[in-house]
């Protein structure tokens, strides 16, 4: 029992890491995966009831609780946009508008892929496999283009939980992080059309522009619009009033959610009924027992050891490295890659790696720091995730159009060592530049 209570921080969290990696693998839900194996870190580092005291004011702070509404919110908005028939005239506009076959094959993926749904990408690869009518595509390619496109938001789209529970651990505005983070939409969209849509060629020929319908075309575009221009208004003005910055951005975005929410059901108040049926959907709570979890692991994490406030775990577990020589870089991207690819969704390796991340930057790093770490650990963890396969995306589209994972891999390899290749550059920059 002395040997076990003398367990080094870096083996205790790693083996608690790996605990809820393997009881997921097993069958057991994340969220009861990680709040199991919190309970367990708390009892092998001798808190116990002082760590459970500790956990429990964590999540009576706001930050915490206001961001379970906030993912609530969210997932109530996207599926607002869908029974209303919003995204669904979005896209009949624009399919009407945009005759190439290429921007069709690319964009509706993409556009599907500004609303968060888990399993999104089937609702877009039957769209995809319609253009490709003629079936002139294998079906790994088109498993490619539609999976791909489908994720090259996720970087820093504010209707993603993953990229509001980032925000939080990062403790920056949340227009800085849409800024250090939007050149990974941008990487992940060249790289894209170059390895992935450059075979595709014209097929069907070149066709010119059809007329668009605005209004159908904003039917689900403005809604989305005003909830990103309120939030982004709220995490600038709330900190001039006094807030603090992570508050600031949660609070904001409870805003521009109450905005959207609003603009959504203008006109069809009937649909309310059939939106909140989400609430009767066990994968809802799911979440929110997921987001529970995480900010439980992540209080037992940065809980005070033995009474002395400067010690933590992840204190501890820094120390142990550096003694070590073991490079903080090389930790900060191995976590949340191998977080990404167990996981498979952005969600999980956000909430499983970034309290590590941050916590081994020590107290109150620098922003240049903060920015560099940022842009590293997301996008690591996101290759990770766009390679792991259990994400769900990437097994649904392939069983829509009957192909083999590993066919598919082929096309989307290149890509992704594209974004990782982006996320070393950005974070050099960024150090160098903030």
């Amino acid at each position: 029992m002395d040997l076990i209570a003398h367990v080094p921080a870096f083996a205790r969290v790693g083996a608690s890491f790996l605990g809820i990696l393997v009881a997921y693998r097993l069958g057991l839900r994340l969220g009861y995966s990680i709040l199991l194996f919190a309970s367990v870190l708390t009892l092998w580092t001798g808190t116990g009831f002082a760590g459970a005291a500790f956990q429990a004011r964590m999540l009576a702070s706001p930050e915490n609780y206001l961001l379970l509404a906030v993912i609530l919110m969210l997932l109530f908005f996207t599926e607002a946009l869908d029974k209303t028939g919003r995204m669904r005239r979005t896209i009949d506009a624009l399919e009407a508008w945009l005759k190439s076959p290429r921007l069709l094959l690319a964009g509706f993926p993409a556009l599907v892929g500004l609303l968060p749904m888990p399993g999104g990408a089937l609702f877009s690869a039957p769209l995809v496999a319609a253009v490709d009518k003629d079936n002139r595509l294998p079906p790994a390619h088109k498993v490619a283009i539609n999976y791909w496109f489908r994720h090259i938001w996720e970087y820093w789209w504010p209707l993603y939980p993953g990229i509001i529970l980032a925000i939080k651990y990062a403790g920056i505005p949340s227009a800085l992080f849409f800024l250090i983070q939007m050149p990974y939409t941008v990487v992940s969209a060249l790289a894209g059309f170059f390895f992935i849509m450059r075979k595709v060629g014209a097929a069907g020929g070149a066709a010119p522009l059809g007329r668009l319908d605005l209004r159908a075309a904003l039917s689900a575009l403005w809604p989305i619009a005003l909830l990103v221009a309120m939030s982004l208004a709220g995490s600038f003005v709330l900190p001039a009033a006094g807030m603090t910055r992570t508050l600031a951005n949660i609070v904001g975005m409870v805003g521009g959610l109450v905005a959207g929410l609003v603009a959504v059901f203008a006109g069809n108040p009937g649909a309310l009924r059939r939106a909140a049926t989400l609430f009767a959907k066990r994968n809802t709570w799911d979440m929110m027992l997921l987001v529970l979890g995480i900010q439980v692991f992540s209080a037992a994490l940065s809980c005070p050891l033995g009474g002395a406030k400067s010690a933590t775990l992840v204190t501890a577990m820094r120390d142990e490295f550096l003694a070590m020589g073991i490079p903080i870089g090389l930790v900060i991207a191995l976590i949340p890659f191998i977080s990404g690819a167990v996981t498979g969704v952005a969600f999980g390796f956000v909430g499983a790696s970034f309290p590590i991340v941050f916590a081994l930057l020590g107290t109150s790093p620098a922003l240049h720091v903060v920015c560099a770490a940022t842009v590293f650990a997301y996008g690591c963890g996101y290759v990770g995730m766009l390679l792991s396969p259990v994400h769900i995306c990437f097994v649904v589209t392939n069983e829509y159009f009957k192909t083999r994972l590993c066919s598919s891999y082929r096309y989307i390899l290149a890509p992704a060592l594209c974004v990782l290749a982006a996320c070393l550059i950005m974070s050099g920059v960024y150090y160098y530049l903030f």
